[in-house]
């Protein structure tokens, strides 16, 4: 069943983790591809990031991001100024690839495509301005660092200034694998005062493994007994920047979107997280209308992340295309 609307003028915009798809050609990676695909299919979504699209070179992944598209019944290609549609994928220097697909009767804007790599990032970053209903809004699909908390946090940085940045007056908004832990803030409503959006620290009850150093800070008491805590540094750039979470925004009930899969290290030891979301352009926040985490059987086997789905009302945006 397709995911609910609260509005048919609104506009559903998913990330989703494709978990090395195409990496093998075998039977159970071509039965787990059909999973991915009536997922997807089942969601009904309008735009859709999707992350591990899996690679050699460039020209196979274009191809593998059209066969998706394809096989979803989506578009995926913007008119480029030679003249050729181009498919709207950023190349990773890991062989880890992000894309773009939406709905027949969403249009990209010509020459809107833009695609960091090599660089800019451990993964990738792709963007595309798609005209939703007479209304231009910038997509982007991302992938950050798996490894390096430093390095996470400062590519967040630069992830923010891309996004926010360019073109001028163009809401924007992410969906992505942010490989860390959401430091927004909500309101609380009996104090006051501005509290953190996620519930508690998932790391806080479980004791240390090697793992935990790509995800925790920690310090030593007196006697040498290590401390550690959620490292929430890197989410906290994305919000101090202007990119804010839609789950946060819409102080919509928490989801974990990993820890489901058996070859997930963190979810064995009881460490369920939410480490993929929309986040949006301040711009772009009080367009948000709902956020869902699509947790289903089929879902959790079709890959170690669920879907994470993002519902906009494009004319509270106030923004409309040019004319032609």
């Amino acid at each position: 069943m397709a995911l609910p609307r609260t509005s048919p003028d609104c506009v559903l915009f998913t990330t989703y983790n494709l978990l090395n798809l195409f990496q093998e050609d075998s039977p159970p990676e071509r039965e787990r591809y059909r999973l991915v695909v009536d997922t997807i299919r089942a969601l009904g979504t309008d735009v859709l990031a999707v992350q591990e699209i899996r690679a050699p070179d460039e020209p196979a992944a274009r191809q593998r991001l059209r066969q998706l598209a394809g096989d979803t019944g989506m578009c995926c290609t913007v008119p480029c100024p030679d003249g050729e549609d181009q498919p709207a994928l950023a190349i990773g220097p890991h062989g880890y690839h992000c894309g773009l697909l939406w709905r027949d009767g969403i249009d990209p804007v010509p020459g809107s495509l833009r695609c960091h790599g090599a660089g800019y990032f451990w993964h990738s970053l792709a963007s595309v301005t798609l005209d939703v209903g007479g209304v231009q809004v910038r997509h982007a699909s991302h992938h950050a660092a798996p490894f390096g908390r430093r390095l996470r946090a400062d590519q967040n940085e630069t992830l923010v200034a891309l996004v926010t940045g360019a073109p001028r007056g163009i809401p924007a908004m992410v969906g992505a694998d942010w490989n860390t832990e959401c430091a927004d803030r909500v309101r609380d409503e009996a104090s006051g005062e501005w509290i953190l959006y996620e519930p508690g620290d998932p790391y806080a009850a479980v004791e240390w493994f090697d793992e935990m150093i790509s995800q925790c800070e920690w310090e030593y008491d007196d006697r040498g007994q290590r401390r550690h805590r959620a490292d929430r540094i890197p989410g906290d750039v994305l919000w101090s920047g202007g990119l804010l979470d839609a789950a946060a925004a819409l102080n919509a009930p928490w989801q974990p979107t990993v820890g489901h899969h058996p070859d997930d290290a963190f979810g064995a030891r009881g460490v369920w997280r939410r480490i993929d979301g929309i986040r949006v352009t301040r711009r772009a926040a009080g367009a948000l209308r709902a956020h869902h985490v699509e947790d289903t059987e089929a879902a959790r086997r079709a890959s170690d992340h669920l879907p994470v789905t993002a519902e906009y009302a494009p004319a509270a945006l106030g923004v409309r295309a040019p004319a032609p």
